[in-house]
């Protein structure tokens, strides 16, 4: 009987150590990274040297999240922070501006050509519409397409995520001296990833270059850039202000009147889904639903790949 309540006491003990030890690697984490794309970048760099926490599931938009204490927790106790920045993740910035430990703040490296927001209605040059861009400031924060309001989404091309490996591995390497070697190795596998990647999206979105469309906020420059495609016009610059009535008006007799021909409204995951429909119903557009944080994707060095695929199936779903 002495023997088992021993036993039974060890293992009581061992139970509380674990969980004690378990419960300071949960608010300890080295590494800490905002959105899922970057995080899947971050764990293929750092493969047999740690796991990167993931800060925001991407089941809702970093535009307007509100963070929980745990969250705000480990952006404390992280021996670094990997986000953007305020272009896309603005309501981190309160929190990080209290950060006295290493923050990374992609948007804030010049080697990351991260392009302006735009503004106005229509961004079709060759439209005879494209002079309605001045007018149209009335529902928008950013009246100015300048570099002082650039364009956070910058993993919609697997080429600008080339530019933030070279940015991650050189803050890495600083983090683990002992580990430059392997850094290197893995940053170098994973750029060829994302070239192989990037071919593969090319292939499947070949047959819609020059399709023109309509999405709910402004986020898909840099994969229109990376695939020929255009979005001609957005529902809202910013997700968190609803457009005026006269901007949905300017866009449909833009429709109507053959000015522009977009084929499909897209609204994103994170947003108002039905908003976004009843806005497909009176433009008289094709709806479909793209997620470009990878919502229902497992966290880890695989997700990247998988949300762009995901992406982009959805998208050339309803552009056919």
């Amino acid at each position: 009987m002495r023997k088992k309540l021993v036993f039974l006491a060890v293992g009581v003990v061992a139970a509380v150590l674990f969980f004690n030890a378990s419960s300071t690697r949960a608010t300890t984490d080295e590494i800490v990274v905002s959105i899922k794309p970057l995080h899947s970048l971050v764990c293929a760099l750092t493969k047999s040297i740690t796991n990167p926490t993931l800060l925001l599931d991407g089941s809702t938009s970093p535009h307007h999240t509100q963070l929980v204490p745990s969250q705000v927790l480990a952006m404390k106790n992280a021996k670094i922070l990997i986000w953007v920045g305020p272009a896309y993740e603005q309501p981190l910035f309160k929190h990080v501006k209290q950060l006295e430990n290493n923050v990374l703040t992609l948007q804030d490296d010049s080697s990351i050509k991260l392009k302006p927001l735009r503004s106005g209605t229509f961004w079709d040059e060759k439209s005879c519409c494209a002079h309605d861009h001045h007018k149209d400031h009335d529902h928008h924060h950013h009246e100015k397409s300048d570099a002082t309001n650039p364009d956070g989404h910058i993993w919609l091309d697997p080429l600008m995520m080339t530019q933030v490996v070279d940015v991650v591995l050189q803050h890495l390497k600083k983090l683990y001296p002992n580990h430059q070697g392997l850094l290197s190795r893995n940053a170098n596998d994973y750029k060829k990833r994302l070239e192989v990647l990037h071919q593969d999206l090319l292939k499947k979105m070949k047959p819609y270059k020059g399709k023109t469309y309509i999405i709910q906020h402004d986020g898909n420059q840099y994969f229109d850039n990376a695939y020929k495609v255009k979005t001609i016009a957005t529902i809202s610059i910013d997700p968190s202000i609803p457009p005026s009535a006269g901007h949905i008006l300017k866009i449909r007799k833009a429709i109507s009147d053959g000015k522009i021909h977009p084929r499909c409204l897209y609204a994103e995951r994170q947003l108002d889904g039905a908003l976004a429909r009843s806005y497909a119903d009176t433009l008289k557009l094709p709806f479909a639903v793209v997620d470009y944080l990878g919502a229902d994707v497992p966290a880890g060095e695989d997700a990247y790949k998988a949300l762009m695929n995901a992406y982009v199936n959805a998208f050339i779903e309803e552009i056919k």
